[in-house]
């Protein structure tokens, strides 16, 4: 009688606890972009904690989250092996008719603090997802856009995904909140800060998108900077010999940093990871990037773009600074390649000596006229 007595009273402070929480949650105010510029330092720091106190306390499916970080440890890395293999650029019947498994080497598990983190990996294939999962120690989110197939969400359905829309303001921001909550409640997420996969011949990675030095800053979260590298055949268009994933020493960002000089000191640690994990597996040397293995991966890239149901032109937009001087006159300059890795000339180059052809052929038609 006594126990039963103190379940209820328990249960009855629970569920006043809960509706005074409710009660204060309601007069909290989640501050958008415009309104948080708005704030001094002092400010900010006062509304950053607040609003991760929160979200710790907003209710969530909590249970949902149990369960898959319970199934991660078993059934989910089962599955994401399946995914890991699975090769874009083929059929399904003919990814389960030609299944082949590869090495996944993981190093720098000892940069991993104890508590949440977010890491942020490089963003190279199809198969960064499921390398990522099999690879982090804990548990944790992943943000991803919405536009991929079916076949995509049930693989990663057993982990738990964020979807969002990124040609939406709102959605982009209630993705940011939901991620941010998984944090405030001790929860790890993975947020691929490039937005796209990196087919640049020459760039360590692609630029960085601000929302993950974003999120490190308000709830006060390390972040991982993590580089997946691949060997991929040179005989077979996306079919990968191995994997290596490495975690660099975590970035700290306080209330009082600025988020750029953190951003590029987040780019320069995941281009210096990269650059070492090259050079220890021997595939490139700086004067000769544009090898065939390497131009095979890229072309495995796009080719598996359309076997998932996304487009090249939105991930294109989805590139940091997408539309601006710098990244037209890169684009200008991208230079192409043939299938031996031979540099071509650019699309620029071949327009102008097609211009100058024809004033040549102008000019020397009305030479030979008078």
């Amino acid at each position: 009688m006594f126990l039963f007595k103190k379940v209820i009273l328990s249960d009855i402070l629970n569920y006043m606890k809960k509706v005074y929480m409710g009660a204060c949650m309601d007069k909290f105010k989640i501050l958008t972009y415009e309104e948080e510029k708005s704030l001094s330092l002092e400010e900010k720091r006062n509304y950053y904690i607040a609003l991760k106190e929160y979200l710790r306390n907003k209710p969530d499916n909590g249970l949902a989250y149990q369960i898959r970080e319970m199934l991660n440890k078993t059934l989910v890395r089962q599955i994401i092996e399946i995914g890991k293999g699975y090769n874009p650029s083929k059929s399904i019947w003919e990814n389960i008719k030609d299944f082949h498994n590869y090495e996944l080497i993981i190093t720098g598990t000892e940069n991993i603090p104890h508590g949440p983190v977010i890491y942020v990996p490089t963003h190279q294939a199809f198969h960064d997802h499921f390398n990522v999962v099999l690879g982090i120690p804990n548990h944790a989110t992943i943000l991803n856009t919405d536009d991929v197939t079916f076949l995509f969400k049930l693989l990663m359905f057993v982990n738990k995904i964020q979807y969002g829309d990124r040609n939406s303001k709102k959605s982009r921001f209630d993705s940011k909140i939901n991620l941010m909550q998984d944090l405030a409640k001790g929860r790890s997420i993975v947020v691929f800060a490039e937005a796209t996969y990196n087919c640049t011949p020459s760039r360590m990675h692609l630029p960085l998108h601000l929302g993950a030095v974003d999120m490190a800053r308000k709830m006060q979260t390390p972040i991982i900077p993590s580089v997946l590298e691949y060997d991929y055949n040179e005989t077979i268009p996306g079919e990968i010999r191995g994997c290596h994933l490495h975690f660099g020493t975590p970035i700290y960002v306080t209330y009082e940093n600025d988020l750029k000089e953190k951003l590029a000191e987040l780019s320069e640690a995941m281009a210096t990871i990269r650059w070492g994990l090259i050079e220890e597996k021997g595939m490139f040397s700086r004067d000769n990037i544009t090898t065939k293995e390497y131009i095979n991966s890229v072309m495995a890239r796009i080719d598996g773009w359309s076997k998932i149901n996304v487009n090249i032109h939105d991930e294109k937009k989805a590139i940091k600074g997408f539309g601006s001087e710098r990244y037209v006159f890169e684009h200008i300059n991208e230079v192409p390649w043939d299938y031996f890795g031979e540099l071509l000339e650019t699309e620029e180059v071949q327009k102008l000596k097609r211009i100058n052809q024809r004033v040549f052929d102008q000019k020397f038609a009305l030479f030979y006229k008078i």
